[in-house]
């Protein structure tokens, strides 16, 4: 499971943060008026523009993606201390939607010192070409991944393979080229082009990838990276999908046990919401919910799609609840609703890309067994110990599996030997990127920091918690990095 677009951008908090300032020495690059790139006046105080980046860097000459920039200087220009690099995830996440919706959240002391940068990954977002792969992805989302039967398990199969076949199709040009190995490539030649001599970096879950192999690549070239929410570059892909089940088959308990004890919860359902959760799951599965407003039908896939949305947040929950208390009297329009949000499908029935970029880098970020009996069996195991949720998630990498084209990297430690600190920022209840995998990463790097925030959800940087948000701005503007271990309540 993925974060949507939506969910990404939509974290943000507001809250007011004071640093103190000191001047930043050899970290003065040079000024923006300098950059090889053509900035452009785009409205709202920022400024956009296009960057080229070959497809092969190992192939002189040939196509090119051009990839959407945004930029937001610094307010106290004599100050400055460079740009900062965002990148809010996905893969799919578009880091010129972010800057701009996190501008005005960011703490003072980072938005007063740096150029706030966003850019659109190759093959994503805004990127042209970006990947596409198919027009209507309802059979591939709707799919019941928990199949009872060899004929359950071959419509799987069969709609995977149209889904592959489709982006190979449609994309297949550019598959082998959008990998995270080439992505840290186009951030060193920005890094460069902007005019820094060092990269200042910030982040989220897919994006820490992005940020642990550029250290790998470049320790030499490396300022400051947060990174928050982090994967762990040991996983394979049964590992990562294994973990994402149990992370949120973890946040649907906790989000049950608290609707339970609240009698103003819209799913309380006398105090016993776990029995009415699973009387709409046997049904859904027995049977497609029907949406009285539109006479579509919310099936098993589009259920665990609508489950999974909410939980990436606690302040989400209430929506959850809310859907699925329509869905105890047969209508399943909320889920079907929240569904659509995820996986990216518009009010008229057509789709974005997001679901198809974030398929084209996982699947050669990391490798996935080839063996349909893999999944049928981590399937099996899943519906015995996460059978609310968990159980739908395996499946969901068959793609991978079947992916056109094999993958870059195997799995192994990355230590970034020679960089300076990095910063690890995890949540002991994130149930998109584990916790554990924040600590693993931490413990890798031969520079890691790691500051934890005690709580729920995904991410930690700009949830109103000011703890982590002094910790990350001091580590940004001062270089002076927590303690390792702080733990912030």
């Amino acid at each position: 499971m993925h974060s949507s677009r939506a969910s990404r951008v939509n974290f943000l908090c507001c809250f007011v943060l004071s640093a103190h300032l000191v001047g930043c020495g050899d970290d003065v690059s040079l000024a923006p008026e300098k950059s090889a790139i053509a900035w452009e006046d785009c409205g709202g105080g920022f400024e956009c523009a296009n960057f080229d980046v070959p497809y092969d860097y190992d192939a002189g000459g040939g196509p090119s993606f051009s990839l959407p920039l945004v930029r937001r200087l610094a307010k106290n220009q004599e100050a400055r201390i460079g740009s900062l690099l965002v990148n809010p995830g996905g893969p799919g996440g578009s880091g010129v939607g972010w800057a701009r919706a996190a501008w005005l959240a960011m703490p003072p002391a980072i938005v007063d010192r740096f150029d706030l940068v966003g850019f659109d990954p190759r093959g994503q977002a805004g990127s042209t070409p970006s990947i596409d792969c198919i027009d209507d992805l309802e059979p591939f989302v709707g799919l019941d991944l928990t199949p009872a039967d060899a004929a359950d398990l071959k419509v799987i199969e069969d709609e995977t393979a149209a889904f592959v076949e489709a982006c190979n199709t449609r994309s297949g040009e550019l598959l082998q080229f959008v990998g995270t190995d080439n992505i840290v490539r186009d951030m060193d030649l920005l890094r460069e082009a902007l005019g820094d001599d060092k990269l200042t970096y910030l982040g989220f879950s897919y994006g820490t990838f992005l940020g642990t192999m550029y250290a790998n690549a470049y320790p030499d070239r490396v300022r400051a990276l947060v990174l928050d929410a982090a994967l762990d570059p040991t996983l394979d892909g049964v590992g990562f999908i294994e973990g994402q089940a149990r992370g949120f088959e973890a946040e649907l308990e906790a989000f049950l046990a608290d609707c339970a004890a609240d009698t103003t919860c819209a799913f309380h359902s006398g105090g016993d919401p776990g029995a009415a959760y699973n009387a709409i799951q046997a049904s859904i599965e027995a049977s497609p919910m029907p949406d009285a407003g539109t006479g579509r039908f919310l099936g098993p896939g589009e259920f665990a799609y609508a489950v999974s949305a909410p939980l990436y947040r606690p302040g989400q929950w209430w929506k959850l609840a809310e859907a699925l208390a329509l869905a105890t009297t047969g209508d399943g329009s909320g889920l079907l609703e929240i569904a659509d949000g995820y996986v990216d499908r518009n009010g008229n029935g057509t789709y974005g890309d997001s679901l198809e970029v974030y398929y084209g880098v996982l699947s050669i970020d990391m490798p996935f067994p080839d063996e349909t009996a893999v999944y049928e069996a981590l399937t099996k195991k899943l519906e015995v110990e996460t059978p609310r949720l968990g159980a739908y998630f395996p499946f969901t990498a068959l793609a991978s599996a079947r992916w056109p084209v094999s993958n870059w990297r195997e799995p192994e430690p990355i230590t970034a030997e020679g960089a300076p600190p990095i910063l690890v920022v995890g949540s002991t209840a994130d149930p998109a990127t584990p916790y554990a995998w924040g600590v693993s990463l931490a413990k890798q790097l031969s520079s890691g920091v790691m500051l934890t925030r005690n709580g729920r959800g995904h991410v930690s940087f700009l949830r109103g918690n000011t703890c982590i948000d002094a910790a990350v701005t001091n580590y940004l503007v001062d270089l002076v990095e927590p303690q390792d271990g702080t733990v912030c309540n």
